[in-house]
């Protein structure tokens, strides 16, 4: 329930997280609540949420302390910490499973804490396959993360029990046992799932929230905090717009790709890394990189791994796929401490954006069950092809990621360190309500709010562009099929009646065509004119010759009477007493373990999209059409 002023104001619901004024508070408490009346231009519902206080010394993971985010799931509400996950679009919950004997005893809590689905009187399992609630889960397909989910539906509520966070019922969960990703994560992809065929899709968490006006809009804003700024600075996350205070502003945008899952795609131009006054290049040519804070790690080419090799002194171990570092290469690396600088380019606007990490950043500790041993490590991975280049968790920790997806474009920007800063919320509106006299809420990383708010989307842009040529194609189409194209056969046509002219002037004098004409030459009697007549010609002088007038008798040959069969049938019918036999009904047969929806002569359809799905074979009651008929 949103709170409401006697002025009918809204209540800006705000959980901290990133300000160190309130680290000094109890760790395993929940955030308490500091209402504060909204401006003009936000919306009622707005959304930040603070990452889950677990320990006050660590964060959550086995690749390293991460800030994971508090959610309830199920009747009675269970509290789980989640990872942030901008590529997925539902929520992975950990499940018993997910912890084996070999695992430290501790295992639940180190994983979040277990969801216990059995012990949750709202959980439904998702019966779109008769014959399994297991799915597919892909958490990163292309990187080859990729395992099975127990997909149903329950309740959700974010954030701590008491803090006032949305509650929304019936949501799309997927159990996971896996450890690729040590914790479950919420994911923010507004983008639906289906189960058995796309015209049937469930919609996401953040659709849901938009419907039910708990939020303004599916954007959101996020950054995955660290442990090496500012005594440990925790995730931030705003559902439905952004905290201003977190970020340096810049006017750099890049177009979001709806249709693909890799959505959030920036084109790195150059890795760079400074030490002192010593720049070394990282990055042979500028490639395009998926943001995905589901993982932890960067993957680069095989050629940019190589350069950070040599800069940094690393090694690959292929039994762990990691670049594990010695105390001395640590040590090393602590006193060169590098700036890695990776510059963002926008190849439509030919602008840049610079997002710096310090050594800290990729300073990472492993530890089991990811690896036999704590070890030190450098989070880089290598990518086989384009399709793996990806900036992870790691990346988030400086950057501050802004998705629009009323207007299909996102910002990446560098994180502010300001102590003792304020949130600075700011909604960013759905279209239809868009009002060029309003600047607050509108555009995303942008240095001028006014500026952003009328400007026109690149990807609308584009789309212009493609239809007027589409247009063109049609117009040109249009006018070679019925001006120029008929002109081509009039002269064509005309050039052959010449050239037979020509050819036939040799030739010798043929009738004429010309039904006047005394040469013409009648192919047929004419049917139009009357035959004429022909009679003996009459001579002079001839006599008359009759018969004598006596009675005489005329012989003449017998004749029949011949007619034409008449066109009545004779009725036909059966001897009286008889039953008349008509035509059996033909049997019709089928296949037997025929699909339900299958056609003949057409192999049954199967839909698979997030998860399997569709029809069973079955077997079916209808005969097989080799099988002799019953007697």
């Amino acid at each position: 329930m949103i709170q409401m002023h006697h002025d009918n104001t809204p209540i800006k619901r705000s959980w901290p997280g990133a300000g160190s004024q309130d680290r000094d508070a109890d760790p395993l408490s929940p955030p308490k609540l500091k209402p504060q009346v909204k401006g003009p231009g936000t919306f009622p519902g707005l959304l930040a949420v603070a990452a889950a206080r677990t320990l006050a010394a660590s964060g959550d993971g086995d690749d390293g302390s991460w800030s994971s985010f508090a959610v309830q799931v199920g009747t009675p509400p269970q509290l789980l910490r989640l990872y942030v996950s901008t590529a997925l679009w539902q929520t992975s919950v950990v499940l018993p499973q997910g912890c084996i004997a070999t695992d430290p005893t501790d295992c639940a809590n180190l994983r979040g804490n277990e969801f216990m689905l059995n012990e949750s009187s709202t959980w439904e399992n998702n019966t779109a396959d008769l014959s399994s609630d297991i799915y597919p889960f892909q958490l990163g397909e292309a990187l080859g993360y990729t395992g099975k989910a127990l997909l149903g539906f329950d309740d959700i509520t974010l954030d701590w029990a008491g803090s006032g966070g949305p509650s929304l019922k019936n949501q799309t969960v997927a159990g996971i046992a896996t450890k690729d990703s040590y914790l479950g994560c919420l994911g923010l992809a507004p983008r639906a799932s289906n189960f058995t065929t796309f015209v049937n899709p469930v919609p996401s968490l953040m659709q849901n929230l938009k419907n039910q006006s708990l939020i303004p809009s599916t954007s959101w804003a996020y950054t995955a905090g660290n442990q090496y700024r500012l005594n440990q600075v925790l995730g931030s996350l705003t559902l439905g717009g952004y905290d201003r205070s977190k970020f340096v502003a810049n006017d750099v945008t890049w177009s979001l790709y709806g249709q693909d899952i890799r959505d959030l795609t920036v084109q790195i131009d150059s890795i760079t890394s400074t030490s002192g006054s010593s720049q070394t290049s990282l990055l042979p040519n500028s490639i395009p990189a998926f943001l995905d804070s589901g993982l932890p790690y960067i993957w680069l080419p095989a050629e940019s791994c190589a350069l950070f090799e040599k800069a940094f002194n690393l090694t690959w171990n292929n039994d762990t796929e990691l670049y594990p570092l010695s105390d001395s290469q640590h040590q090393a690396l602590l006193a060169q401490n590098p700036n890695i600088t990776f510059t963002l380019g926008n190849l439509t606007a030919g602008a840049v954006v610079n997002i710096t990490l310090p050594y800290a950043a990729f300073d990472l500790t492993a530890v089991p069950p990811f690896v036999t041993n704590t070890t030190k490590y450098f989070p880089l991975k290598r990518a086989a092809n384009y399709t793996q280049y990806t900036l992870g968790r790691v990346f988030f920790q400086e950057a501050y990621v802004i998705a629009d997806y009323e207007r299909g474009n996102f910002s990446v920007s560098q994180c502010s360190w300001v102590a003792n800063t304020q949130q600075d919320i700011v909604a960013i509106r759905p279209v239809t309500t868009e009002s060029s006299t309003n600047t607050i809420g509108i555009g995303i990383g942008t240095g001028n709010s006014t500026a952003s708010t009328n400007s026109t989307p690149i990807g609308a842009i584009v789309g212009g562009v493609i239809g007027g040529l589409i247009v063109l194609a049609i117009a040109g189409f249009l006018l070679y099929r019925f001006c120029v194209k008929p002109r081509i056969h009039a002269k064509e046509a005309a050039e052959a009646a010449t050239a037979a002219a020509l050819a036939g002037s040799d030739k010798p004098p043929q009738p004429s065509d010309d039904p006047r004409d005394p040469t013409y030459v009648k192919p047929e009697l004419d049917g139009q004119s009357p035959a004429p007549l022909s009679e003996m010609a009459a001579k002079r002088n001839e006599w008359t010759v009759e018969a004598d007038g006596e009675a005489v008798e005329i012989h003449e040959l017998p004749v029949e009477i011949a007619e034409m069969p008449s066109p009545e049938p004779m009725g036909a019918e059966l001897p009286n007493g008889q039953e008349a036999h008509e035509m059996h009904q033909p049997e019709r047969f089928s296949w037997e373990a025929t699909a339900v929806n299958a056609q003949p002569g057409r192999p049954p359809r199967w839909s698979w999209i997030t998860s399997p799905g569709g029809e069973r074979p079955g077997a079916s009651s209808e005969k097989d059409p080799m099988s002799p008929p019953p007697v």
